[in-house]
């Protein structure tokens, strides 16, 4: 799915820890962090990317990331 917001993020974790039926705090023991800095990457979208890549990888998801097509990257990987 594409997320392109960091709402569409948060939610999207905060979906796949209620399916695991962990609380917040379980996955915080996860990923080596607190309750605390989980509501706020849930809540408030906030956190430093390598916390935010251990949830992913604990929640058994990826972030891929593309370059758009209009970026002025493409036209140099297309030469």
């Amino acid at each position: 799915m594409r997320l392109d917001t960091t709402a569409e993020i948060s939610a999207a974790i905060r979906t796949a820890r209620v399916a695991l039926g962990w609380s917040q705090t379980e996955l915080a023991e996860r990923v080596d962090t607190t309750q605390a800095v989980i509501s706020k990457i849930e809540n408030q979208g906030d956190g430093r990317v390598s916390t935010l890549l251990r949830v992913l990888a604990a929640l058994e998801l990826q972030m891929i990331v593309l370059q758009q097509r209009d970026s002025c990257l493409w036209a140099k990987v297309k030469s």
